[in-house]
């Protein structure tokens, strides 16, 4: 992958509408902000218009809370790739599961003991538990099916398969619960020590060789996923017409990955603070196409996240901030700018926890509450 000189990565300031470069908005170091105080879900935020031309109509934040019935707290919401979220409330193993689609539709699911991972397909619900993937499906009537996986940590899905990552191994696996193919970790990816026998061991036993894969995204329609591992590692995986995969190796210090039009977004560290990586995507692999700083050591962002008009960064401290990436229409621009604006305003008061793509919008999650905020023009 080669690096080449382009425009610089802009961002849309909360209460301003010009575009500024990330490297210049951060040129200066930040100070550190106490977290803001969560406020009620339930308002909107309106950015005045803004009289440069062409359509003036302002934008807005909706800002709503999502409700699933339950009184239990909020333990842990799985976000991944898939057709919605999974919730988990409760404690002491006393759990209440329930699933949203993007529409905001909410439904308690059947939930197996001892869950650690989950994702939510067009029928079921695909849980990670000790004894392997267990499936459960919409129709209360259907029975759920065990699918006896390795040790499996992750799961994501798409286009009508789970693709179940355990330390050495990625199951595909089809909404029926069973294994379509099985692919080697171990071979496909460059894993330190994979090839060591440890000899010495009481057990004489091959030492171990892992990798833990904390997210799968799919790079658009290309057939191409970025995967991420717990180590920072970022591969990119191959799926060709032929259902045949293969890893790529990309880029280190990763912290997360989004996806906005043509391009991928990794959010990684770098000498002195943090950045993004923009990488274009092509048909047949991806190319990077610049590198921005985005600010120093003192303010850690944790994590990426993609809207309709452009991404978000959720930070350590509870504060997101709304970034405009390269959109080549003038007027799409101008209008992504607007609803950037309108989304940095509506997060001034909000500290999150976690903030993830909800559909054309992004969830979060804010003292136990959970809530949707998407953009629409003012009536």
């Amino acid at each position: 992958m080669k690096a080449k000189d382009i425009a610089l990565l802009c961002t849309a300031a909360a209460g301003a509408g010009a575009a500024a470069g990330i490297a210049a908005a951060n040129s200066k170091p930040a100070k550190d902000k106490p977290a803001p105080k969560a406020r009620a879900v339930s308002k909107s935020v309106t950015k005045a218009p803004e009289r440069r031309g062409g359509d003036t109509q302002p934008l807005k934040a909706d800002v709503k809370p999502l409700s699933f019935g339950t009184d239990k707290p909020l333990e842990t919401v799985y976000s991944h790739s898939g057709k919605g979220i999974v919730a988990v409330f409760g404690s002491e193993g006393r759990h209440t599961v329930c699933r949203a689609d993007f529409e905001g539709n909410t439904a308690e699911v059947r939930c197996p003991v001892g869950i650690s991972g989950a994702a939510a397909g067009e029928d079921c619900v695909m849980f990670i538990t000790e004894r392997g993937g267990v499936f459960v499906y919409n129709d209360p009537e259907r029975e759920p099916v065990l699918c006896a996986l390795t040790a499996p940590e992750y799961a994501a899905y798409y286009e009508g398969r789970f693709y179940v990552f355990s330390d050495s191994l990625l199951y595909i696996c089809t909404p029926d619960g069973e294994i379509e193919k099985t692919v080697s970790l171990g071979a496909m990816i460059e894993i330190t020590g994979s090839d060591i026998c440890d000899a010495e061991d009481s057990d004489s036993s091959f030492t171990a060789a892992r990798v833990s894969v904390k997210k799968l995204l799919p790079l658009g329609k290309s057939g191409l996923f970025a995967a991420i591992s717990a180590e920072g590692n970022s591969y990119i995986m191959h799926k060709d017409e032929d259902d045949f995969i293969s890893f790529e190796k990309t880029y280190e210090d990763i912290l997360d990955v989004c996806v906005f039009g043509s391009f991928a977004y990794y959010l990684c560290r770098l000498p002195g603070g943090y950045g993004i990586i923009k990488t274009e995507i092509k048909r047949k692999n991806c190319e990077t196409a610049g590198k921005y700083q985005l600010c120093g050591e003192e303010k850690k962002p944790v994590k990426i996240f993609s809207v309709s008009c452009g991404i978000g960064v959720l930070y350590e401290d509870g504060g997101v901030k709304f970034l405009l990436p390269e959109i080549s229409s003038e007027r799409a621009r101008e209008k992504a700018r607007k609803g950037l604006a309108a989304l940095n305003a509506a997060f001034v008061e909000i500290a999150a926890d976690d903030v993830f793509s909800f559909g054309e919008g992004c969830g979060f999650i804010s003292e136990g509450n959970m809530g949707i905020v998407t953009v629409s023009q003012k009536p």
